[in-house]
């Protein structure tokens, strides 16, 4: 699995039910969907570009490694307060697998990470992103994370 374009984060807050799961995609046997944001947050949803992927994390559990496949953000055909660009899930949970027992992002990104909010970060940005860099810059830095990552995805596959 090729993650040499894995440079972002983005942690998914649905109180209710775990998002993005394979039954509730508009088209699930492609994988694509709609990854929302808050309309406010346009900016933050434009800056991965075309072909970047993320690792979306929820519940503090990693459940999608997506890759964006637009080119901008795009606005709901009914007016509400979210806006969406269009992924391809890359790899998510094998049908059939309990996602809270999915692995804890600690152990994925391997410290304890706190991203609260709903916004995409970058992990390629030292100033935003320091403790990821504390973490992977002496052993590799982001190129050594993204192999990590395709090793530990598999695990799971």
């Amino acid at each position: 699995m090729d993650l040499s374009r894995l440079k972002w984060t983005k942690n998914i807050k649905d109180e209710n039910c775990w998002a993005y799961e394979t039954h509730v995609m508009e088209f699930p046997d492609a994988r694509i969907f709609a990854l929302h944001w808050k309309s406010k947050e346009e900016a933050n949803a434009n800056e991965p570009q075309e072909g970047d992927l993320l690792l979306l994390h929820q519940r503090a559990r990693v459940t999608h490694l997506v890759k964006v496949l637009d080119s901008q953000v795009s606005q709901p055909r009914q007016p509400e307060d979210w806006i969406y660009r269009v992924v391809k899930a890359m790899w998510m949970p094998p049908l059939g697998k309990k996602w809270d027992t999915l692995p804890h992002q600690k152990d994925i990104f391997g410290f304890e990470i706190f991203i609260m909010d709903g916004f995409v970060h970058n992990l390629d940005v030292p100033s935003k992103m320091c403790q990821f860099h504390e973490r992977w810059d002496s052993q590799g830095g982001l190129r050594a994370f993204q192999q990590y990552v395709a090793q530990e995805l598999a695990k799971i596959s």
